[in-house]
């Protein structure tokens, strides 16, 4: 791994790193105050990104051995990943191509689209997500937006603005979209979504519904039972496509030791691509360092509910999902004519999925799902060392 300054390298520092996690772990605070000032001394947030890094994983185990858990969801928070986010961005034109194409064969014959998203539209940037839905026809494309928010932003979004950002983004694109057709709730995912508040029903024949979880389902692991209500309601909902987008992580063990050693090793790697994405050697900008210092904090020096930063590896989705009474749609394409289209980063299909990666990280992934028909009763299997829970068995 790259040194980022003449005075340490990145496994000098994650040895550092573990050895204080071990006397953590001990109750050797002394000794775990001596490991620190060793990784203040050698990672000086000067000396680039490797640095800052080294210093969040720093600041992440004085937490845990103090117990300092700030609450991990604020409003920047909700944002899409920055880095993440340009990554995307950069591909967007064949990622939503691709996406779109998924969703176009997952809704022959729909004629209106009914959207469900968990983010403040406005904080996407360009295009929101009307860039992925399929539109051959001359005539302006009927569109509804359901917008599912944390209830701590409760009387904070302005709803003017959303939708004003919605309409100007949707006119280039033919989308049609009125007043009535944003709807905005609270609740901390859609299986808190009280029917008395939000009909999620079909508005009629010709509508088709799709749920994009963008960087959210691995929030609901931390707690079985939220799990387990999200996928009973996007059972009941049908809809005609679910699209996931999730890092391409895995930094879910229940030995925080571990979590570190990973979770140091997959950043350490995407803080490497993040410099080589904008070559000019420029720092994080604020928000994007703070997202990232916040993940890392929550991933190391958090247990239990607290910890909402569970990626899980892209075997582990497929199984949960498959398991849990879901089919997948396979991203369909000849992908390898696509990675000589951009200058830091390639794009693979993996078991159905698009992947994209920066020389040997796996930055994100992407796949499309629908639930199964004609089944009663379905069950998953939540890793018990990772959740300490069982297989739990539905009825729908």
């Amino acid at each position: 791994m790259a040194s980022s300054s003449s005075f340490f390298s990145a496994d000098a520092a994650l040895e550092l790193l573990v050895s204080c996690a071990h006397a953590i772990e001990d109750g050797n605070l002394k000794t775990a105050d001596s490991f620190l000032h060793q990784i203040w001394n050698l990672a000086p947030e000067e000396h680039g990104l490797i640095s800052k890094l080294v210093r969040y994983f720093a600041e992440a185990l004085v937490r845990r051995a103090y117990g300092l858990h700030p609450s991990y969801y604020t409003y920047s928070n909700l944002q899409i990943p920055h880095p993440l986010y340009y990554y995307y961005y950069y591909s967007r034109f064949d990622i939503n191509e691709m996406v779109g194409e998924a969703i176009e064969s997952a809704a022959i014959g729909k004629k209106r689209f009914h959207l469900i998203d968990f983010h403040i539209p406005h904080l996407y940037g360009r295009g929101y997500l009307f860039k992925t839905l399929p539109n051959r026809s001359s005539d302006p494309l009927s569109v509804r937006i359901t917008v599912v928010l944390p209830t701590f932003l409760k009387n904070t979004v302005d709803f003017q603005e959303e939708m004003e950002y919605l309409t100007e983004v949707g006119k280039p694109l033919k989308i049609e979209l009125k007043r009535e057709d944003l709807r905005i709730v609270y609740a901390n995912s859609l299986g808190e979504v009280d029917e008395s508040s939000l009909d999620l029903r079909r508005t009629n024949d010709d509508e088709a519904l799709v749920v994009y979880y963008n960087f959210k389902f691995h929030t609901l692991l931390a707690e079985a039972e939220a799990m387990k209500k999200e996928l009973i309601k996007l059972r009941q909902i049908n809809p005609e496509i679910v699209i996931m987008q999730e890092q391409y992580a895995n930094d879910n063990d229940g030995n925080f030791i571990k979590r570190l050693e990973y979770s140091f090793r997959y950043y350490s790697n995407f803080f490497q691509y993040y410099s080589n994405l904008f070559k000019s050697g420029k720092p994080l900008d604020f928000n994007t360092a703070k997202y990232y210092m916040r993940q890392i904090h929550n991933i190391v020096a958090c247990e239990g509910r607290d910890r909402i930063m569970r990626h899980q590896s892209l075997d582990e989705w497929r199984d949960l999902l498959l398991t849990a009474g879901f089919l997948q749609i396979p991203l369909q394409k000849d992908v390898e004519n696509l990675h000589a289209l951009y200058w830091v980063e390639e794009i693979k299909e993996e078991k159905g999925c698009l992947v994209l990666s920066h020389k040997d990280c796996l930055i994100l992934f992407v796949s499309c799902w629908r639930p199964r028909a004609g089944e009663e009763q379905f069950k998953f299997n939540l890793n018990s060392n990772k959740l300490r829970q069982g297989i739990f068995v539905f009825h729908c």
